[in-house]
This record gives structure tokens, C-alpha cells and sequence, in this order.
């Protein structure tokens, strides 16, 4: 594995969110830096634009009626080539929550993403998409 360099940053936390911080590495992690590593890494790939090449990941949004489950079931099809699997499930009566698994190439992954916040009725779309990186080969 190739040794990576690594940078000392100071950060101010709010004290409550330092004494959440400490209670989440005491069951989860080594240290503080490896937690802070972590949530860094995942805030990165949750927000970051412009993807390129294979990309992994999940989709998963809320959504009710049935002409917004016609659609979306469309929209399915129109992407099965970067969609691996789906999850369904009745939330209640009237709320299902869907979780797509994609793998595929960035753009169209993305402009499945576009379309899915397009689709009225769906509701609290989230993206989780990781990469591999040098480190983890």
C-alpha cells in the first residue's frame, strides 16, 4: 500500500458536537483524526460534482402516488444499463421509499439523479456514490 502523507489541521468544534464526536470514536473508531478522516471522506463524496469515469453507489428517495410510481418505473427502464438492483418498501399507505444500487459510468448515473429530483411526487433525494481511491487498492 502506498504510504500517504499526512497534514496536521486544527479545527473549533461547537462543545457539544466535540462531547457527540468523542462518544461516536469511543464505540467506532482509534482516534479522533481516523473519525474525522472518515466524515471528511463521506462529506467529499456526497457532495462532490463532476464524477468521472465508473462510479458506485446508492440513490434513495421517498415518493407517493401512482402516477409517480408509472413514471418512475420508466425512468427504470430508461436507465437499467447503470441501475444494479432496487429496494422497495411501503413506508404506509400512501409513502414507499425507494434505494437504487448504480454502477456505471458518472453521466449517466447523474442524469439519473437529475431526472429523479425532476419527478413530481418524489420527495428527498439522496446520493451516497464512492470511488475507489489509490489507498484502498
Amino acid at each position: 500500500m502506498k504510504t500517504r502523507k499526512l497534514v496536521r489541521v486544527t479545527v473549533t468544534l461547537p462543545e457539544d458536537l466535540l462531547k457527540e464526536l468523542d462518544k461516536i470514536v469511543g464505540h467506532a473508531f482509534r482516534s479522533r483524526s481516523q473519525a474525522v478522516v472518515e466524515a471528511v471522506r463521506q462529506l467529499v463524496d456526497s457532495i462532490e460534482l463532476g464524477f468521472e469515469g465508473v462510479i458506485i453507489g446508492l440513490i434513495s428517495y421517498y415518493f407517493e402516488g401512482r402516477h409517480t410510481m408509472e413514471v418512475l418505473r420508466e425512468l427504470g427502464h430508461k436507465y437499467a444499463d447503470v441501475i444494479v438492483t432496487s429496494l422497495h418498501f411501503h413506508a404506509s399507505s400512501d409513502l414507499c421509499l425507494e434505494v437504487l444500487v448504480v454502477k456505471g459510468e458518472a453521466e449517466p448515473v447523474e442524469r439519473l439523479v437529475g431526472e429523479l429530483r425532476k419527478v413530481k411526487g418524489v420527495k428527498n433525494v439522496k446520493v451516497a456514490f464512492t470511488r475507489l481511491r489509490e489507498e484502498l487498492h
